[in-house]
């Protein structure tokens, strides 16, 4: 072999292998920069407070309202974090990528990674009743529902037909209670029944059959009702029919008409109502002007022995000064209706249109629902 092919040989090979060793060296850079895939993982809670009574019913409910978008991950990509203050007064959820896995994702908001709740445990007088109590605006349909009846539907509202006005229950802060209160809307037009019923409204919270059971009045069991509302100056009833509280019984024939009713009618003067139906047929078990009710906070305790022989009793009080508006009792009435499977409670607006021109856009204010079983546990 010549000197000028050796020479040319040394040449290719040199340049063969400073090519080969740069191709190598692009090649790990291309690996070390692949970018992580880039996502958005959260976790949301409805609602800023919870009233505990025991360990298991604080984790039953943190499990109710908490909610995870993990973003198209294996949930076995994902760490999730509890973390208690010592005085158990507020716990932090949060929720990240796992480290072994943050090579080949990248969470892109970190913003809603952790949500806060605050924690107040109930005494022992109150725990065995269940509370439900507005917690400032947002979510209002998401906490109704985790007391009411959780994971359903306990609200009947007229949405469907007025879905441009928005929701029609939100929580506003009242001066008066120096409190998050709910307020409850309705217009003469459009709203409607459920998109069911178009000659009357509906606006009503409930408890039903999807209801926990403490919540469901059945034969031989004493429960109390509490509650908080008030009616605007200048409230308008209808002539018909204008039911602000309802007790009906669910399961057998007589299940479409209401037990007892709280019920505002037209009038000289307009008043307020308390309405019994043993059967199907209603009468009035007591009335009284609703001038006083009007513009002013009050609070009601309904107590109701359900059965053949059942008890009732029903008290109104002004919150301001304790001034009692409406008082009735009755130690001897029928409670209970044949083919019952339970009776429960209705709060809310339900009014008749059929003379809508004696009506006009309402909103009433609730608070502070409260139902406790005193018999039957």
């Amino acid at each position: 072999m010549t000197l000028f092919m050796r020479t040319s040989l040394l040449v290719f090979l040199s340049f063969f292998l400073n090519f080969n060793l740069l191709s190598c060296k692009k090649n790990e850079e291309s690996i070390d920069t692949v970018e992580p895939v880039s996502m958005d993982i959260s976790i949301t809670s409805s609602v800023n407070l919870i009233r505990w009574s025991d360990t298991n019913d604080l984790t039953q409910q943190l499990e109710n309202v908490i909610s995870y978008d993990f973003a198209g991950l294996d949930e076995d990509k994902i760490v999730k974090q509890e973390d208690f203050k010592e005085d158990m007064t507020a716990v932090t959820l949060a929720v990240a990528i796992k480290t072994e896995f943050m090579s080949m994702y990248k969470d892109s908001n970190l913003t809603n990674n952790s949500v806060t709740i605050q924690l107040e445990k109930e005494s022992e007088e109150t725990s065995k009743g269940i509370a439900l109590k507005a917690d400032g605006p947002g979510n209002t349909y998401e906490l109704i529902t985790s007391v009411l009846a959780p994971n359903y539907s306990p609200i009947e509202t007229p949405d469907c037909n007025h879905s441009d006005f928005g929701k029609h229950i939100d929580e506003i802060f009242d001066a008066d209670l120096d409190s998050n209160v709910f307020r409850f809307f309705i217009h003469t037009s459009p709203d409607n029944d459920r998109c069911q019923k178009f000659d009357r409204q509906r606006n009503e919270i409930k408890t039903y059959d999807r209801s926990p059971d403490n919540l469901l009045g059945v034969e031989n069991e004493k429960v109390v009702y509490q509650w908080k509302f008030k009616l605007p100056l200048g409230f308008q009833s209808s002539s018909s029919f204008t039911h602000i509280h309802q007790i009906k019984s669910v399961g057998g024939d007589l299940a479409s008409m209401p037990m007892y009713t709280l019920t505002t009618r037209k009038g000289s003067p307009d008043k307020l109502e308390l309405r019994y139906a043993e059967t199907d047929k209603q009468i009035t078990l007591d009335q009284e002007s609703l001038a006083p009710f009007l513009g002013n906070w009050v609070e009601v305790t309904e107590t109701i022995l359900y059965g053949r022989s059942g008890t009732y009793e029903i008290e109104i009080k002004n919150v301001k000064d304790d001034t009692v508006l409406f008082s009735f009792r009755d130690d001897a009435i029928i409670n209970w209706r044949p083919g019952a499977d339970f009776a429960r409670p209705k709060w809310g607006i339900y009014r008749s249109l059929l003379k809508a021109e004696d009506l006009r856009d309402e909103e009433l204010l609730f608070a502070d629902f409260y139902i406790e079983e005193l018999i039957g546990e």
